[in-house]
């Protein structure tokens, strides 16, 4: 019996902690001033309290809405700023290609130059060899 009484107690202790904590919903405690002493001294039927839920939901959506436009606001600047960067790093990049291509041709062509040099001394030589060779 003893058991049964304090098992009923602190049921009753939990219910009454619900009952107590049923109207201090964030909503609420978030209202102006006003609106909490105009909805004094009636109960809320059920279609007003989807109307404030509604109403409620449409606020905190719209300030959502606001900070995510602001992101994406913020987030399209970096990307510009990003986006140029690149186009200069590529303007860079190409420009130092150019130089690098131009250096290795200049070389390439200085290359050429020399070994036809060398082949036309190597012909002069064969020439005159033959020259000498036909004279005797």
């Amino acid at each position: 019996m003893k058991t049964f009484a304090l098992s009923a107690l602190f049921v009753g202790a939990l219910f009454f902690a619900a009952c107590n904590n049923e109207g201090a919903s964030e909503s609420h405690a978030q209202g102006s001033e006003q609106e909490m002493l105009s909805h004094e001294g009636h109960d809320h039927t059920l279609g007003e309290q989807v109307d404030a839920a509604l109403d409620t939901l449409k606020k905190v959506g719209g300030e959502v809405e606001d900070t995510v436009m602001e992101k994406a606001g913020q987030l399209s600047e970096e990307s510009k700023s990003k986006l140029q960067d690149a186009k200069e790093g590529i303007k860079a990049g190409v420009k130092a290609a150019k130089e690098e291509v131009s250096e290795a041709s200049k070389a390439a062509a200085t290359d050429v130059k020399n070994a036809a040099r060398k082949v036309g001394e190597k012909i002069d030589e064969t020439a005159k060899d033959v020259k000498k060779e036909l004279k005797k």
